[in-house]
């Protein structure tokens, strides 16, 4: 389950093999285009359930499964967001070619990306240390509910 939930996170940046031959124009296959959108989010996490957890053994989880790997898919789309280095994330595509990016944009430089020391230690600080105290949160809640029964 983790080895999908993390392909799925970083499946988004498959775009990048057609990058360099759409730099030019806001097509639908640019960098943080179609596959950083809700809808691809949506179908990826439903095609990666069906494949890899298609047994009637997963059954029982399967929706819990799909809602998981869809938040992976997502959560690359919205750690882009949060970077300044770029023109934006297009979530809504195809429907939409807007791109968007949030208002507080922590991970890059005011100029780009920066030292990739700085760029480290943002990412630490946004992403990693986030996630492992929220991981950390849910191992001792799921012990305490373990405990309880």
């Amino acid at each position: 389950m983790c080895l999908a939930a993390a392909a799925c996170a970083a499946l988004p940046d498959i775009d990048v093999i057609s990058w360099p031959l759409h730099i030019a124009n806001a097509s639908l296959f640019a960098h943080r285009a179609i596959t950083h959108s809700l809808a691809f989010a949506v179908l990826g996490a439903l095609l990666a359930t069906r494949f890899f957890f298609g047994g009637t053994e997963w059954a029982p989880s399967r929706a819990r499964i799909t809602l998981i790997l869809f938040l992976a898919l997502l959560s690359h789309a919205c750690l882009d967001a949060l970077t300044t280095y770029s023109v934006g994330v297009e979530f809504f595509a195809p429907f939409s070619q807007q791109r968007f990016r949030f208002l507080w944009t922590p991970l890059g430089g005011p100029n780009g990306q920066g030292p990739l020391t700085a760029q480290l230690a943002q990412e630490f600080i946004v992403v990693s240390l986030p996630a492992v105290v929220l991981g950390w949160l849910g191992f001792r809640r799921r012990r305490q509910t373990r405990e309880a029964a």
